[in-house]
């Protein structure tokens, strides 16, 4: 783990919203409980905001936010004309973009660049500049959030018109911005669906929609074998999602299988290339556990592999027995 350079600090700064802690592997999820793990994804970084986008916008809070989505609502049912969509659809774009002092303009409106978040959005905006979707509102009178215009929304009585006004001003503007946990969430297991509805439960859609969810899935992704033996063991049912993560995190910690410190005596300090992500990701075993193993940050040698992916899964075992153990007293 990388050092804060911050002596006598929390390494967890809430203050500030951030997710992604000052140290590498740590992330907090919701109720702000620190959730440790490595990226298991070894072609990038892992994004756990809730959209490709969304990290550039101040966090105005819920009660603003729903201000804002109670008057969309409003101007949209009165200028969307579900017998003439194409015609008033952009018409509500335009009305809510001046109701709000939306100015917003793309750096670049052609070319490959014009798709993306860095030649969309300007270098140095001020309010009302950065980009911001007018079809985001509540699309009932029970208040649900979504956009105005999917055609399952009732405010747009069955028309799709969410590529009609795109606003990074080209089409394809909801796959552009989709939410990256969600590309995960449909992996993860019974156990660790479990665990993700336990979590959720009470939300409103304001809670839901905090970057904590997003890093809960990209979590529960990485340790989804140990939550399917916690479950197995009858012991997931008992424990909260912050037991969970406790045990889970001291897991991390002490995990054995770490690489180990450059010093002059340690036999493996100058031996063998250890295995990359991609080569477990490669290896013949269970897609899931090979993810946890990543997660983990586990340090696998070619020659040795089988010998310590056992050490690994004993190491596992061990840990829940005790953990069964202690439930028990």
């Amino acid at each position: 783990m990388e050092d804060s350079g911050e002596k006598g600090r929390n390494p967890v700064d809430k203050s500030n919203g951030t997710h992604h802690t000052r140290y590498s592997g740590r992330y907090l999820g919701p109720g702000s409980i620190v959730m440790k793990f490595r990226n298991f994804n070894p072609l990038c970084d892992p994004k756990f905001e809730a959209s490709q986008y969304e990290d550039s916008f101040p966090d105005v809070g819920r009660e603003e936010m729903e201000r804002r989505f109670s008057e969309r609502r409003r101007l949209f049912l009165g200028l969307y004309d579900p017998e003439h969509p194409k015609q008033s659809l952009p018409q509500y774009v335009k009305a809510a973009q001046r109701h709000e002092g939306y100015n917003y303009r793309p750096e670049a409106s052609a070319g490959p660049v014009s798709m993306f978040l860095g030649g969309s959005v300007p270098k140095h905006p001020r309010q009302g500049e950065l980009p911001e979707c007018q079809l985001l509102g509540f699309i009932d009178e029970k208040n649900r959030v979504g956009c105005m215009a999917h055609p399952l929304a009732e405010t747009s009585h069955g028309y799709d018109g969410r590529d009609q006004v795109g606003f990074f001003n080209h089409t394809g503007c909801c796959n552009g911005v989709g939410c990256e946990a969600s590309k995960e969430f449909r992996f993860l297991g019974k156990s660790a669906m479990k665990v993700f509805d336990k979590a959720v439960g009470g939300m409103s859609w304001y809670e839901y929609s905090r970057h904590a969810t997003s890093v809960l899935v990209h979590y529960l992704r990485s340790y989804d074998p140990i939550l399917q033996k916690l479950d197995e063991r009858e012991l997931l049912d008992t424990l909260t999602l912050e037991q969970v993560a406790e045990f889970t995190n001291t897991l991390y910690d002490e995990w054995p299988l770490r690489k180990p410190d450059k010093i002059a005596n340690h036999p493996l300090s100058h031996g063998p290339v250890a295995m990359s992500s991609l080569d477990i990701l490669s290896a013949d075993i269970p897609l899931a556990e090979r993810m946890m193993c990543i997660a983990l940050d586990t340090w696998f040698l070619k020659k040795y592999f089988a010998l310590q992916l056992q050490q690994a899964r004993d190491h596992v075992e061990r840990r829940i027995e005790a953990l069964r153990r202690l439930n028990l007293q």
